[in-house]
């Protein structure tokens, strides 16, 4: 991990321990006190995590050290379209077949490519459209649902998933919240979905619970903008 990711954790560390104890607060506790406080966490990581998305993200691509990804790269049974979107390469999703073959990788039977197309299927997000962002937004959402601690233990090594990849799922969550949420702005579907997700990690590690912690309060903040 290096130094920037470092700085990045533990400020993001105390942020998360404020926030943390927000969300869990017994109902005794005041909840206009609980939003207002919650309000000023959430723009305070936010506000960190653009600082990362300034100086880190690029579209060029990025040997991604100790990650074991190169392998995939030699791999004859890794798709074009993977290794195109992998290599930030000239790409489209318009072939419906190998779009949805890739959005099944999240789950493929060989765990030990899950992670690549997981950094695959995120780097897709930024030219998805049309059918694909349906499908994207609907696979996405399960993802995270039904593979809670596998997600949440991605982000345990920010060498190969960082921060702006967890931002970026959250969008891609909201994908699929827009369309079973509609023109709504009550909060139940986030609660419900990430009580849902907090439960799923009762045997996680600290930091994994820091982890959907973190992903349940910019989902919150991000939802409240639609």
């Amino acid at each position: 991990m290096n130094k920037y990711n470092k700085a990045t954790k533990i400020k993001l560390t105390i942020t998360i321990t404020l926030s943390f104890g927000l969300l869990s607060c017994s109902n005794s506790t005041d909840k206009n006190t609980i939003d207002n406080k919650l309000q000023i966490n959430t723009f305070t990581l936010l506000d960190t995590f653009q600082i990362e998305q300034n100086e880190l993200h690029s579209t060029e691509y990025k040997d991604f050290d100790n990650c074991d990804f190169d392998k995939f790269l030699k791999d004859p049974k890794t798709s074009k379209l993977a290794l195109d979107i992998y290599l930030d390469k000239d790409w489209d999703l318009s072939d419906d077949n190998e779009t949805s073959a890739l959005l099944d990788s999240l789950t493929a039977k060989v765990k030990s490519s899950r992670p690549f197309y997981f950094k695959v299927i995120t780097k897709s997000k930024k030219k998805s459209d049309g059918y694909y962002s349906e499908g994207l937004g609907y696979t996405g959402y399960n993802y995270v649902l039904n593979n809670t601690q596998e997600f949440a233990a991605y982000f345990d090594n920010l060498q190969c998933h960082t921060y702006n990849d967890l931002m970026t799922w959250v969008d891609i969550v909201l994908l699929e919240f827009s369309i079973i949420g509609g023109n709504s702005s009550d909060n139940s579907i986030i609660d419900d979905y990430l009580n849902k997700l907090k439960s799923n990690c009762k045997n996680s590690s600290a930091t994994q619970k820091e982890t959907i912690n973190t992903f349940g309060l910019i989902l919150k903040a991000k939802w409240s903008e639609f």
